[in-house]
């Protein structure tokens, strides 16, 4: 672990900007996504990440914006939510299309009339989509992946992608490459290299967009194939890249208030 933790921080060489999933990367995969439970020190490294990188950390996840303060409220990173459909950047707010609401809800509609007596099968409704947990009862995956298509089947703007074992509805223009694009255009995150962090088949459009833009992605789990440069088997290690991150930018930091005290002794 500890060498693939020194190769992706020697490759984290230029300022980076640091995006991240949520599910499976920071937090735990659970067997209800309310259950899911966070780390006790997870809001103080993001804190401490945060700072380090200045300002340049968004997490970027399938979840709504709302779900994600929920579970970790306070604090002053960007969010990318429904897959890029929503964005709170420096405390504004951007929401998904209108129709693409109000589309989604049909959708859903349809989901609940086809599956909702299915036992074992937990639809979530989200505002651009619709995801159905099939983790309890792993044998209805194909029947959960057949009520989906049907539903989206007049719907032009929408596809289906699965996950792990889950398979989700979603807007065919939202995806997390797309919104880590959108991120490198603006301040804090302009100029760095994107480092995008995930651990899912929905995260593969996050890997290929930060390496088009010169960075690359770190997947999270047992090896697999993916886009993503680097791999590392847990989220442990994802957290000791990020100590080790912070420990060096606050170690690269050091020396200018050093070289600043020398000029002004010099001044005077």
């Amino acid at each position: 672990m500890q060498n693939a933790v020194s190769a992706i921080l020697s490759a984290s060489s230029d300022p980076v900007a640091i995006f991240t999933d949520f599910d499976g990367t920071l937090v735990e995969i659970a067997s209800h996504p309310d259950a899911v439970q966070v780390p006790r020190d997870l809001p103080a490294r993001l804190g401490a990440l945060y700072t380090a990188l200045d300002g340049a950390l968004a997490v970027v996840t399938g979840r709504t914006i709302e779900t994600v303060d929920a579970f970790l409220p306070g604090q002053d990173f960007s969010v990318s939510g429904s897959h890029g459909a929503e964005l709170r950047h420096e405390g504004e707010t951007t929401g998904p299309k209108p129709h693409l609401v109000a589309d989604a809800r049909t959708i859903t509609a349809h989901v609940f009339e086809k599956l909702g007596a299915e036992a074992g099968l937990l639809i979530e409704p989200k505002p651009t989509g619709v995801a159905v947990h099939y983790r309890a009862a792993p044998e209805k995956g194909a029947i959960a992946s057949a009520a989906i298509e049907s539903a989206i089947q007049d719907y032009s703007d929408f596809h289906a992608i699965a996950g792990k074992m889950v398979v989700e509805v979603r807007p065919t223009s939202a995806n997390k490459g797309a919104a880590i694009i959108r991120l490198m255009q603006v301040n804090p995150f302009a100029g760095r290299l994107p480092v995008f962090i995930g651990d899912d088949v929905t995260d593969e459009d996050g890997f290929q967009a930060a390496a088009d833009l010169g960075g690359f992605g770190i997947r999270i789990g047992e090896p697999t194939q993916t886009r993503a440069r680097f791999a590392l088997p847990d989220i442990a290690s994802l957290f000791a890249y990020f100590e080790a991150l912070i420990e060096r930018e606050q170690n690269t930091a050091a020396p200018d208030f050093a070289d600043q005290s020398v000029q002004e002794s010099q001044v005077k």
